[in-house]
């Protein structure tokens, strides 16, 4: 099946009782996902993909989410998704383009700062 690249996601979360569910509502919200467990997987999926966004756990049983965060190019949104928010305020403030959603989170409002986060985007581009 072939993956729609314009509303492409990588989505980096090794807890597979959360990945699942959100990979499930991002797709029945029009995304198309690419997934990674470890940190390694995602700098993969930044290389390989062409993504529109990410959605991003910082701690990851192999890695840090961190690594992918700071790699992802600048004008790709990512949102952080983290029990501790401490650990992501520095990378919000490092990154332009990145914003916390806490564990344990509302998928609904993942999707809406996701889709929020493109359109901001999207008028950039425009702009631009």
């Amino acid at each position: 099946m072939m993956k729609d690249a314009a509303r492409l996601v990588l989505v980096v979360e090794d807890d597979l009782s959360v990945r699942r569910p959100l990979v499930k509502f991002l797709e029945m919200h029009g995304f198309s996902v690419v997934t990674a467990e470890t940190a390694e997987e995602g700098l993969e999926g930044l290389s390989k993909h062409q993504v529109v966004a990410a959605v991003v756990d910082l701690r990851l049983k192999r890695g840090s989410g961190r690594d992918v965060v700071v790699s992802a190019p600048a004008d790709v949104p990512v949102i952080i998704f983290s029990g501790v928010p401490s650990e992501s305020a520095e990378l919000e403030h490092l990154r332009p383009r990145t914003r916390l959603i806490e564990k344990p989170y509302s998928l609904v409002l993942l999707v809406e700062t996701l889709e929020e986060m493109l359109a901001e985007t999207g008028s950039q581009n425009l702009h631009s």
